[in-house]
């Protein structure tokens, strides 16, 4: 067992691989057949994953790794000639005698590069939507965010790095492909790292957000000073969705349909056997003036269909409608209740 940098100790033959792995997804024109290996080769075991985020973390603090382009996740064997030809040139005591001094340069010109760019760095763009609301934008490098309703995020892109921070609701990201630039999504401690890939991400709450793949594969990581056991940090890949706890950490990844999780970027509420609380509860999101039950309704009810997430006054009539339920206007609220014959 080696260690670099003050990293705890990884499978030797695994962290060979994976630093392998950073060179030959950098390069300029990575085949299909090279994506494949690689996700099949992450997907083998908990080890590689364990590696690769080593790896990554090693290369980013000399500024050398980049975004992946990865374009499928089917499991295969990694047999590749060039694989082979990687692993063998890359040695972990090769590598540690060329980090260490690189290393110690790299931390002088970071801190000389801080005190230059505090006077200088440009305020972030700021995007946001109000209640109800839907907004989308292209960004300078070419991705596409989209906000759902009362959203708000801010924009920050260098030289180096593509930084957001999602401050507040519910964003869809779809994002360019740029080798030296990682695209991170901040959620006030916690990071979601994209590797050529579309998600979404919404924060419930200032210490919960969901986040769902899409496309490709994301890193979540959780807060540094997270209560849990150590900071941990998980792959996902497509139709794969976590909760991030900023205070307990990262949950476990599940299997959801992310249409159903994504369908407010075409202006629609999809509900399946939704109950009638939870289906108040995604409707208030998009009115100012918010939905309560009355007492009298039955607590069992359920409600299936499709409704306008754009025309929200319009939607709370038809859910209204659909489950034979009146709804009166008071002063600061709408009130659904069971008419009496």
């Amino acid at each position: 067992m080696n260690s670099i940098l003050g990293v705890s100790p990884i499978n030797t033959i695994a962290q060979n691989q994976a630093l392998a792995w950073v060179v030959a997804l950098r390069a300029d024109n990575v085949s299909n057949q090279v994506l494949d290996d690689f996700a099949g080769w992450l997907a083998e075991s908990e080890s590689h994953r364990e590696a690769w985020s080593w790896a990554l973390d090693t290369w980013e603090t000399l500024g050398v790794v980049s975004h992946l382009k990865t374009e499928s996740l089917l499991m295969t064997e990694v047999a590749t000639p060039a694989f082979h030809w990687l692993r063998s040139a890359f040695s972990i005591d090769a590598l540690r005698n060329r980090l260490l001094p690189a290393a110690m340069a790299f931390s002088l010109v970071l801190t000389l590069a801080a005190v230059a760019l505090f006077k200088q760095a440009p305020e972030p763009d700021v995007y946001s939507t109000a209640v109800g609301e839907y907004l989308e934008v292209v960004l300078a490098d070419g991705s596409v965010v989209e906000l759902n309703t009362d959203t708000a995020l801010t924009v920050s892109f260098s030289d180096s790095a593509r930084d957001i921070a999602l401050l507040k609701g519910e964003a869809f990201f779809t994002v360019a492909k740029d080798p030296q630039r990682p695209f991170v999504v901040d959620l006030d401690g916690p990071t979601v790292r994209a590797i050529g890939t579309a998600f979404n991400i919404y924060r419930l709450s200032d210490d919960l957000a969901k986040v769902s793949v899409v496309e490709g594969i994301v890193r979540v990581a959780e807060k540094s000073d997270s209560a849990a056991m150590a900071v941990k940090s998980k792959f996902l890949t497509v139709d794969e969705t976590i909760e991030i706890d900023s205070v307990t950490g990262l949950a476990e990844p599940q299997l959801e349909a992310t249409a159903a999780l994504t369908s407010w970027r075409h202006g629609q509420l999809l509900f399946d056997n939704t109950s009638l609380a939870q289906a108040v509860t995604m409707l208030n999101r998009y009115l100012e003036k918010k939905v309560v039950i009355g007492d009298a309704v039955a607590n069992n009810i359920k409600i299936s269909g499709t409704f306008s997430s754009r025309q929200n006054k319009e939607t709370l009539v038809a859910v209204a409608q659909a489950l034979q339920l009146e709804i009166k206007s008071d002063t600061d609220k709408w009130v659904l209740f069971q008419s009496i014959p």
